[in-house]
């Protein structure tokens, strides 16, 4: 019997180079943008509201400063309620007609007719009284303090020292008088207001002071004056806001 020889045949595909290395790793497609967030519409801005106290007033905005000319006609004693009427003859300011208390801490002194002498005194609101205000009308006041000071360079004194003295505007020292009066109003709307007006050297006027004693320095017993002076007012607004229920 005759054995026929067999081939093997082994059939050997290419081997690429790096097949026994690491694991190559596989591109995957880019990840879809994110949908836009809907767009959301701006929140208003709320202004903070001020929580004042009864009374107080907001100093927000800057005050309002009128200026004007004015006559002051003041009468006022140590043991009765005075007068004291502030009327505006051109510009702008505060200008009322009230009762007043009873002259608090005045004072007087005297050094001769030719050397001059000085009064000073304060009071308040004796009763209930309006005012009018630029811009405001008529206005309730709840408080009105006076303080006055008033250097004169000269007087007159006829009935000798202790008795009434007299003065005009030209006897009163230019730069040593102070007259103010400061307070509160409020308008029938809710409105307040906090004011301040002062007065400058006068340009005409005339008074007179009778001291309790003929000592150097002594209580003031009255006083009178009425002068022409310019005025400046200055003036906080507090607005009250009505919101519909």
């Amino acid at each position: 019997m005759r054995v026929m020889p067999v081939a093997l045949v082994l059939l050997l595909s290419p081997v690429t180079a790096g097949a026994a290395g690491e694991p190559q790793a596989v591109q995957q497609a880019p990840a879809p943008a994110p949908a836009p967030a809907p767009k959301s519409k701006p929140r208003p801005v709320k202004t903070p509201v001020k929580k004042l106290k009864p009374g107080a007033v907001d100093t927000t905005f800057p005050p309002a400063v009128l200026t004007g000319d004015g006559d002051l006609v003041c009468d006022i004693s140590a043991k009765e309620n005075g007068h004291q009427k502030l009327t505006i003859v051109a510009g702008g300011g505060l200008e009322f007609d009230v009762a007043v208390s009873p002259i608090v801490d005045g004072r007087v002194t005297q050094a001769g007719p030719e050397k001059g002498g000085s009064y000073r005194f304060t009071s308040h609101l004796a009763k209930p009284a309006t005012a009018k205000l630029p811009g405001a009308g008529t206005i309730i006041l709840d408080e009105l303090e006076t303080k006055v000071a008033v250097e004169m360079t000269r007087y007159q004194q006829p009935k000798g020292q202790g008795t009434e003295l007299w003065f005009t505007s030209a006897d009163m020292k230019e730069r040593g008088i102070y007259v103010e009066f400061a307070g509160r109003g409020h308008a029938t709307n809710g409105d307040q207001y906090a004011f301040r007006v002062n007065l400058g050297p006068p340009s005409k006027g005339r008074g007179r002071v009778k001291p309790g004693s003929d000592a150097y320095e002594s209580n003031a017993v009255s006083k009178a004056v009425f002068i022409e002076a310019p005025v400046t007012t200055v003036v906080v607004t507090t607005s009250v806001e009505k919101i519909a229920p």
